[in-house]
C-alpha cells in the first residue's frame, strides 16, 4: 500500500457515501492542518511518514466531501457513533486488493479532530494517526477544497477535492 493512498484514506476519513447519514460533526470553515504518522505492522514509522504536514481549505460545501472522497473505492462500511466519537469499519480497494479498515474519529470540537486508522492485515498492515487542527482563514489564493503544503510561507497546491478524479 503506498503512502499517498494511506494518507488519503486518513485525511478523507474513509467515510464513503453514508458518512452524511452518520451525522459526522461539521468542522469549522477555514485552513486545516493535518499532522500524520504512518506505522507498519511492526509498529515502526514508515520512511518519510513521520509527522507529515499537509493543509486543506474547508468550507461548508467541501467539509463532507473530504470525508466521502473516494467512496467508490469503498464498500461494506459501517459508520457508527455520536457525540464526539465515530467509528468506521469496512473494506476499501487499493490497487485491485481489498483492504480492511478500522478507523476512529474523535472531535474535541469543531476545530480539533483526532483520527486513528488501522488498514490491512499481516505484512501489509498500517496504522495512520493524524491530528487535524483548524488554523484560521484559508490563505490568499486558496479555494475551498484545495489541498497541499505550505513551503516558506507559500501555499503549494497538490490537489482539490472538487476535481473529477476525487469524486
Amino acid at each position: 500500500m503506498n503512502l499517498r493512498f494511506a494518507l488519503a484514506l486518513m485525511i478523507f476519513g474513509l467515510a464513503a457515501q453514508s458518512a452524511a447519514a452518520a451525522g459526522l460533526p461539521s468542522r469549522a470553515p477555514g485552513l486545516w492542518q493535518s499532522t500524520t504518522t504512518v506505522t507498519g505492522p511492526d509498529g515502526k514509522p514508515l520512511a518519510n511518514a513521520v509527522n507529515v504536514v499537509t493543509v486543506s481549505c474547508v468550507d461548508a460545501l467541501t467539509d463532507q466531501k473530504f470525508f466521502i472522497s473516494g467512496g467508490s473505492a469503498c464498500d461494506s462500511l459501517n459508520i457508527s457513533g455520536d457525540g464526539n466519537t465515530f467509528k468506521i469499519d469496512g473494506t476499501c480497494r487499493q490497487q485491485g486488493r481489498a483492504v480492511k479498515i478500522r478507523e476512529t474519529l474523535v472531535y474535541a470540537d469543531a476545530k480539533d479532530v483526532q483520527l486513528k486508522a488501522h488498514m490491512g492485515s499481516g505484512a501489509r498492515a498500517m496504522t495512520v494517526t493524524s491530528q487535524l487542527q483548524w488554523q484560521g482563514e484559508c490563505l490568499d489564493g486558496m479555494q475551498p477544497g484545495d489541498e497541499g503544503n505550505i513551503v516558506n510561507g507559500t501555499f503549494t497546491k497538490a490537489d482539490n477535492i472538487n476535481d473529477n478524479a476525487n469524486q
